[in-house]
């Protein structure tokens, strides 16, 4: 997948056979997302355009009104990956600032996507907006497509029959509130966060269960605190781990949150090492206790819950 990350950089002549264009902020790439990026590809490959998706590499409401901006899902890094897995031809993803913020609705149309992705068809959710103030929408689209010979599609519904609508909001909210189960079903997959492993306090290993902390700046919205069936990924390889969100209540009830995975069946020194941690369901929430004893017990029951979901889920999700 092509990458632009700039207005500026953008050549017509890269895109001289003309584009197929979806449009939106593309926050965890949900399945809403994944319908409108669907048609996008349909279109592309019928009508042997380009398929391009124009987003954000921060959301726009980090400048417009960065006081109620909430938490994104997903990280750019992420996100790219999953439009490139998704197979889009092309992403420009630029920063929103006061110089994008103050192009007119008319001329983004006009300067960027004709003139200079030479789009044929732009796609978009029934409640994306674009341009100065916002004013831009489907019906402005519709209005100059006839004049610079493109079509527009507004994808109405998102998300499924079983899931019902879908969107980034609800998805955060579910993910902070630690529904993954909820996070999994609107997002098509498990709700993943990454980053490196570093060195913990060692009590993990002291008490039989040695797990990978992720340190620094971790990518994706961390879950609400509580012990998790999940996996990781380490060099391309997924494993079965329990996943501790939060404060060891037990040892260091002040101390800082962390998300810390006990891999399964596993064994070797992975500091240093880039993880993804991704998370499958809820056991329980963070809790204290009274010996050491008790909490070796319960991480021994964490252990075999998240055997038997994971079974579970497995038996769950069809064969590909």
């Amino acid at each position: 997948m092509r990458l632009v990350s700039a207005v500026e950089e953008l050549q017509p002549a890269d895109f001289s056979g003309g584009t197929a264009v979806a449009v939106g902020k593309f926050d965890g790439v949900h399945l809403g997302h994944r319908a409108i990026i669907a048609s996008l590809l349909r279109t592309a490959e019928r009508d042997g355009l380009q398929s391009v998706v124009f987003t954000f590499a921060n959301n726009p409401l980090s400048f417009l009104q960065p006081d109620v901006c909430p938490l994104p899902l997903a990280s750019r890094a992420q996100r790219l990956e999953l439009l490139d897995q998704a197979g889009v031809d092309a992403c420009v993803m630029v920063n929103f600032d006061a110089e994008f913020a103050a192009i007119p609705a008319r001329e983004f149309v006009e300067r960027i996507l004709v003139g200079q992705l030479n789009v044929r068809h732009v796609l978009l959710g029934d409640d994306f907006r674009f341009g100065h103030r916002g004013l831009g929408d489907a019906a402005l689209l519709r209005e100059l497509g006839p004049i610079h010979g493109f079509t527009v599609e507004v994808v109405e519904s998102v998300g499924d029959e079983e899931v019902g609508a879908v969107s980034s909001t609800l998805i955060r909210n579910a993910v902070l509130a630690g529904d993954l189960v909820a996070a999994r079903e609107m997002l098509g997959r498990c709700h993943a966060v990454r980053g490196e492993v570093v060195h913990g306090d060692a009590r993990g290993r002291e008490l039989g269960f040695p797990t990978a902390n992720l340190g620094g700046a971790v990518e994706g919205l961390i879950p609400a605190h509580g012990v998790y069936a999940g996996s990781v990924v380490i060099d391309g390889v997924e494993r079965d781990a329990a996943i501790s969100v939060g404060v060891n209540l037990t040892f260091e009830p002040e101390g800082a949150p962390r998300v810390e995975a006990f891999v399964l069946d596993f064994s070797a020194d992975l500091y240093g090492t880039q993880m993804e941690v991704r998370f499958a369901q809820r056991i329980r929430e963070m809790l204290p206790f009274s010996s050491v004893d008790a909490l070796i017990a319960r991480m021994h029951e964490d252990v075999a819950e998240t055997r038997t979901i994971l079974a579970e889920l497995r038996a769950d999700t069809p064969a590909v």
